[in-house]
């Protein structure tokens, strides 16, 4: 298993959380990176929920009270997108066309996380990534 500092993807953040659609493994070893304080959510992600939610194809009948209760149950560190963060995303080659995963890539490159997803489109980036 790479060892390091961790993002989640947004589905990633969500499976993780539920405890649904991700292994055992996943959830004991992404469980111990955020003890550690080594697993990180971008505040853009509870955005993309919200507008998941808004648009039906999440059910969270309240999306605060689940973001706070993530947060606080869990030593998830929360990073916020910097400018530079933002006017990077745009510079990435135009493999992949979502906004939010062109912003996650950028802020796992500037702040050396490892980015945890499934979306095959990340993997055309030179971003180091990880999926269990």
């Amino acid at each position: 298993m790479t060892q390091g500092a961790y993002l989640f993807d947004t589905h990633a953040l969500i499976f993780w959380a539920n405890k649904t659609s991700v292994s055992a493994e996943f959830i004991k070893f992404f469980d111990h990176q955020a003890q550690q304080g080594a697993l990180h959510v971008s505040s853009i992600t509870f955005w993309e929920i919200a507008l998941l939610v808004q648009k039906g194809r999440l059910a969270i009948p309240d999306i605060h009270a689940w973001k706070n209760e993530l947060l606080s149950q869990t030593n998830i560190q929360l990073i916020n997108p910097s400018a530079t963060e933002m006017i990077d995303s745009t510079l990435l080659p135009p493999h992949h066309k979502d906004p939010f995963d062109r912003l996650l890539l950028a802020q796992a490159k500037h702040n050396n996380l490892i980015l945890v997803t499934r979306d095959q489109l990340m993997l055309t980036y030179t971003v180091p990534q990880i999926w269990m």
